[in-house]
């Protein structure tokens, strides 16, 4: 049997499968998402809709395709705008009748000025521009035909309606009959059997159990055809586009269907151009669907793109409450507007449940036969401390519940659940180890009440969480060795006794003994103190190692790793102190790709040999923070918003070209980049005479 198809544990297998296909490909990526909580609509890089996922965020996913297409009605040339030049972003630029909340907030910050003064104000411009917004902006252009077309997008904050608007631009020198198209391909509960498309009046709806999906528009669609797709050599109804640019107008199919809408547009003159408006509501009941339609209908054609607008802003409003917030226009703008992007998209993978998804990128599935949407620990807590550190204490509070709903009875988590909390697919043997996946959340939890103080999520949490895990966390400590058990790394690719999982569980038990401190639980706050301190003296006695003068990556594997940088970021040693000086160090020097990034480990081969990863490169941004090397630390944020898609959303990984690769986006790149460049404006506070405190008062 060849070796490399024998089991490997974790994504290892991927990367198997990678080196047997021989070659290097960049993975399909998702540079738009659009979410409320409830529902997330994912667009890939050629401008088509690829993942609707219904009604968790990364659970149910039903999407498969949604294309726009267009004709010319003299020539009967058709083309699909997946083949066209294409430019992506997040809306960033407004007129000022539209962004009237903007210059409220601007005017008032203007009057409370404070510390800002100090470092300049540019003033407030007579249009809005370079705002962070949750509108999508795509614009297709096609010189050889003389046509651009843009689409701007978005999902209603609360209500579940993907709301899009098309510019159909002729920039020929000639006038135009054209008719545009839109396909709609689903894979209703993940699997094309038994769905159904109707039309009904001057809706179209498909739907599947209590899964619905309704189309419509202003002005309407005058053309239609519903039909077989993908079934017994039937392509689709898209089909009927190219062959003669009209449909067939059949108004129901049943089984494996698709749909195509049409829109004839009027005569444009060379210059000119038209718009159409088009909503998708998804629902649970046919009646419900209509309902919210009526109401789309009613509001007017931009009443949702103001509703997004307003709200978003509102939303990010939250971060001038913080100490650091004085110090952000001292940022390179691509690293401010990465970091104001990085918050919407933590956010766009939180669930209402409080289950936080890895990635909503399905692309993913194509290399394992799996996906990202799953919710590790691991990546939620790392979210929850993001959001803590911005301020965003009642969304934290949302995880922290489903950590209460999924801890199993013994006081752990284990691998990854789907985001309604049920236990997700594993390559973890019995009996399923992976203890940094349960010293990180009991982390999160105290670093909460550091920073908010508030004694009723900790209070709430004490009995759910707390106890149950700093219990098991404790009784998983070898006591021979003073260290946590054997179990899986934070990478899921081996066991062994390793630094990071061994810095979590003491950044647990600590957490744990001043949380029940706080609370006048004296006993078990002595008893947890005691482990803790036991692993914290083991930690520098037995994986410091005095030959390599650096940390080890475990007891039995000197490699060197990036994950030990959790030697300093945990409180184990502090960041200045030679043996953490010495090991990140030789992490900048010998972990350093081609592509200026960092990566994991040595000979790492997960999607190509030693990517970059966002992470990894954070967390020395991080160190060099924390040491008062600001160039330094300013010189890697950098590096990681200039390997950010153009519309602000990161990857996993980074290939030595300087390509993403892997996932595009990934939560925890994200919620890695919010906390670096708080850290690195905390430090630069502190650099110049400040005391930017991050506990509120």
């Amino acid at each position: 049997m060849d070796p490399a198809l024998r089991y490997t544990p974790g994504r290892t297998f991927i990367t198997r499968l990678w080196k047997l296909r021989g070659k290097q490909e960049v993975s399909g990526i998702r540079p738009l998402i659009f979410g409320n909580g409830r529902i997330l609509i994912c667009e890939d890089e050629k401008g088509t809709i690829r993942d609707v996922y219904f009604p968790y965020v990364g659970l149910e996913n039903h999407g498969n395709s949604i294309k726009i297409g267009i004709c010319d009605l003299d020539s009967l040339y058709c083309s699909w705008l997946e083949n066209w030049t294409i430019r992506q972003r997040y809306k960033s630029e407004f007129e000022e009748s539209f962004c009237s909340r903007i210059l409220e907030i601007s005017e008032y910050r203007e009057k409370e000025k404070g510390l800002r003064e100090k470092i300049g104000n540019q003033g407030i411009p007579e249009t809005c521009r370079e705002i962070i917004s949750n509108i999508g902006e795509t614009i297709f252009e096609n010189p050889d035909i003389g046509l651009r077309i843009t689409v701007w997008e978005a999902v209603h904050p609360s209500v579940n309606i993907f709301y899009r608007t098309f510019e159909i631009r002729n920039t020929s020198n000639v006038s135009r009959r054209l008719r545009l198209f839109s396909n709609q391909n689903y894979r209703i509960l993940e699997a094309k059997i038994g769905e159904t498309a109707v039309i009904d009046k001057q809706t179209l709806i498909h739907y599947k159990r209590d899964r619905y999906f309704l189309h419509a528009s202003d002005p309407a669609f005058d053309q239609y055809a519903v039909g077989t797709a993908e079934w017994k050599g039937l392509e689709g109804t898209w089909r009927d586009m190219e062959d003669d640019a009209s449909l067939s107008g059949n108004p129901v199919s049943h089984g494996s269907v698709d749909s195509t809408l049409g829109w004839t547009l009027p005569e444009l003159k060379p210059g000119e151009s038209t718009r159409i408006h088009y909503w998708i509501v998804l629902g649970k009941k046919y009646c419900n669907v209509l309902k919210i339609h009526k109401r789309v209908k009613e509001a007017g054609r931009s009443a949702l793109f103001h509703h997004n607008f307003n709200f978003w802003n509102s939303f990010t409003e939250r971060v001038s409450v913080l100490p650091e917030f004085a110090f952000m226009p001292r940022l390179p703008e691509r690293i401010s507007k990465c970091f104001y992007r990085s918050l919407l998209a933590v956010v766009a993978h939180l669930d209402i449940t409080g289950s936080v998804i890895a990635s909503c990128d399905s692309d993913i599935k194509q290399f394992g036969a799996d996906l990202y949407s799953y919710c590790w620990p691991r990546d939620a807590a790392w979210v929850c401390l993001a959001l803590d550190r911005a301020r965003y204490h009642h969304l934290s509070s949302e995880t922290f519940e489903f950590f209460s709903k999924i801890i199993t009875p013994r006081g752990n988590f284990l691998h990854k659940y789907t985001p309604a909390g049920d236990f997700g697919s594993t390559w973890h043997p019995v009996p399923m180890l992976q203890i940094d996946e349960t010293g990180l959340p009991l982390y999160a939890l105290y670093y909460n009440w550091e920073i908010a103080k508030s004694v009723w999520t900790t209070g709430r949490y004490y009995s759910r969480l707390v106890t149950p895990a700093a219990n098991y966390l404790m009784k998983a400590i070898d006591r021979e060795t003073g260290l946590a058990i054997s179990s899986f790394d934070l990478w899921e690719e081996r066991k062994g006794v390793h630094t990071y999982s061994a810095c979590t569980v003491y950044a647990g038990l600590n957490g744990a003994s001043e949380l029940s401190r706080s609370l006048g639980d004296y006993d078990n706050a002595n008893r947890w103190k005691e482990a803790a301190d036991l692993i914290k003296e083991s930690i520098s006695k037995r994986l410091y190692d005095d030959k390599l003068k650096r940390f080890r990556r475990s007891l039995d594997d000197p490699t060197l790793d990036s994950s030990v940088f959790a030697v300093w970021y945990f409180g184990i040693l502090p960041p200045d102190d030679p043996k953490v000086v010495r090991t990140m160090e030789a992490i900048e020097r010998e972990l350093k790709r081609p592509s200026g990034g960092i990566a994991r480990y040595f000979h790492d081969s997960y999607y190509g040999y030693m990517n970059s990863w966002i992470i990894c490169t954070l967390w020395l941004s991080q160190w060099h923070s924390a040491v008062g090397n600001l160039e330094r630390a300013l010189e890697l944020l950098d590096w990681c918003a200039a390997h950010a898609h153009p519309t602000g959303l990161m990857s996993e990984q980074i290939d030595n070209k300087g390509r993403p690769i892997s996932v595009l986006p990934l939560a925890w790149s994200h919620s890695a980049f919010v906390l670096a460049v708080l850290e690195y404006l905390q430090a630069l506070e502190k650099r110049e005479g400040g005391s930017c405190s991050y506990t509120e008062e």
